[in-house]
């Protein structure tokens, strides 16, 4: 007797990139643990800046100049997470992002499942 497979996904609206986002679909935000690495820690650094800022009684142009200093205008994504990968030459958000949470982190895509939805043309 042959082995029973699922049906692909691909064309299912919670399929991105091999993983399944029904779950932060329901509840965006809601696990934390799918939370995007780069963002959570530049999130962190930026609200400890804010509180210095706040005890120093710094103005919005100090703080801008402090970040600046130690980030740059742009953030450099990869070196904070091995796994980013820029959307487009014009566009250097990564493409595993998906709203605050990392597509990495979700469960992979076992194929066509009870949640499966075909995307609408």
């Amino acid at each position: 007797m042959g082995k029973v497979t699922t049906l692909p996904a691909q064309n299912c609206i919670y399929y991105r990139f091999g993983f399944c986002v029904y779950e932060e679909t329901l509840n965006p935000g809601f696990d934390v643990e799918s939370r995007c690495l780069v963002l959570m820690e530049l999130e962190e650094k930026y609200d400890h800046l804010l509180s210095q800022a706040d005890n120093f009684d710094l103005n919005q142009d100090q703080v801008h100049k402090i970040w600046v200093s130690r980030f740059g205008e742009n953030v450099m994504w990869e070196d904070f997470c091995r796994a980013y990968m820029p959307r487009s030459r014009d566009d250097d958000r990564c493409s595993s992002l998906f709203g605050n949470a990392c597509i990495k982190l979700f469960p992979e895509c076992g194929g066509r499942c009870p949640h499966y939805m075909p995307e609408r043309c």
